[in-house]
């Protein structure tokens, strides 16, 4: 400090004591957050030099730049970007829900705040175990992506172990789809529209969002008179190639003078996802079905009815277009498991006979 009492020691004095008060402050914050005090620390704070920490969402956005190339590249799905996408808002939610900030430093990141993000997405988001094991792989993905560019020196998922659980795919018997065909749903027209949909469906395998973006013009007709649906699946971009057959080809010709179809030129007035779900459980107690009916049952009916009548699974994967045939074989495995359990009661007749 300055002695004098001039005026330029004055200000110098004026000066020193802002200086150590804007010192005192940034120490008192260091300490206050446990983090490490020493000169130089303490001067990059004071002069605004000291680097600002990654954030983990910033992260995430980065690497989803890749994502994007990827999607454009067609090495991922639009669901698969979608998902990364949505990953980064549960996260926000989940911080501003736990902390009461849209983001944390990506460094700052503990095995603890995996376990209650994964908590997080079951409670609060209805996650499902396979759909929260691919968000949190999602994060652990970006983990590594900020441990290879070294801005972080812990990995907050090293014990970590996160499995997929396999669902039994269930679909509708041929006795049980002949029950949803058979049901007179004429005084209530918004089921029967939703039954007609189903079953199309069911003999088409399209998925629900495939179904309610069919156009006329995706329903052709070849040189021989054969009718086909020749449309790209809007998951995958994979081009599925059905032949139509005479049950959703007469479907089709009922709507062709709906309101919905003819302003929209989509082949059938197809509601939401999720109010043709609800109204789906409505068909199956009037069928006297105890299957849980959604819309993606029916392409899972189409599979394994086709497996049935003897269609090749090279067929099958075409027209559900698969990209990976191995996909489709998963009914194979269905329809072997079925056809042990048929054999059950031959088994049960003839394990006990002696052979003479």
């Amino acid at each position: 400090m300055s002695k004098g009492r001039s005026r330029r020691d004055l200000e110098l004095n004026k000066y020193i004591e802002v200086v150590k008060a804007r010192f005192l402050k940034i120490h008192n914050m260091l300490v206050r957050e446990g983090k490490m005090v020493n000169p130089k620390i303490l001067r990059d704070h004071f002069l605004g030099t000291i680097e600002k920490p990654k954030m983990l969402c910033d992260v995430f956005r980065e690497t989803n730049e890749k994502r994007k190339e990827e999607l454009e590249r067609g090495d991922i799905v639009k669901a698969t970007y979608q998902r990364w996408v949505r990953c980064i808002d549960y996260l926000a939610e989940f911080f501003k829900l736990t902390q009461k900030v849209d983001d944390i430093p990506i460094k700052d990141v503990t095995s603890g705040i995996i376990d209650d993000f994964e908590h997080f997405l079951r409670m609060r988001k209805g996650c499902a175990n396979n759909a929260a094991v691919r968000y949190v792989r999602c994060v652990k993905n970006v983990m590594q992506y900020a441990l290879a560019h070294k801005w972080i020196d812990h990995d907050p998922f090293i014990g970590k172990k996160y499995q997929r659980t396999h669902t039994e795919r269930q679909y509708l018997t041929e006795t049980e789809l002949k029950a949803v065909m058979e049901l007179d749903l004429s005084d209530i027209p918004r089921l029967e529209v939703v039954r007609d949909t189903f079953v199309f469906c069911c003999f088409t395998g399209l998925a629900f969002c495939d179904i309610k973006s069919l156009l006329r013009s995706n329903i052709t007709t070849d040189a021989e008179g054969n009718t086909w649906i020749r449309k790209a699946r809007e998951k995958t971009g994979e081009m599925s190639v059905i032949p139509l057959l005479a049950v959703p080809r007469k479907i089709a010709e009922k709507y062709d003078d709906n309101p919905v179809v003819i302003k929209k030129d989509v082949v059938l007035p197809v509601i939401t996802n999720q109010k043709m779900n609800a109204y789906l459980k409505e068909i199956a107690d009037l069928a006297r079905i105890e299957k849980h009916l959604t819309t993606h049952l029916a392409r899972h009916t189409f599979a394994t009815l086709s497996l049935s009548n003897h269609v090749p699974i090279e067929s099958i994967s075409k027209m559900l277009g698969h990209s990976d045939i191995r996909t489709t074989q998963i009914y194979a495995k269905m329809q072997d498991k079925t056809i042990y359990e048929d054999m059950a009661s031959m088994r049960n007749k003839f394990d006990c006979a002696m052979m003479n």
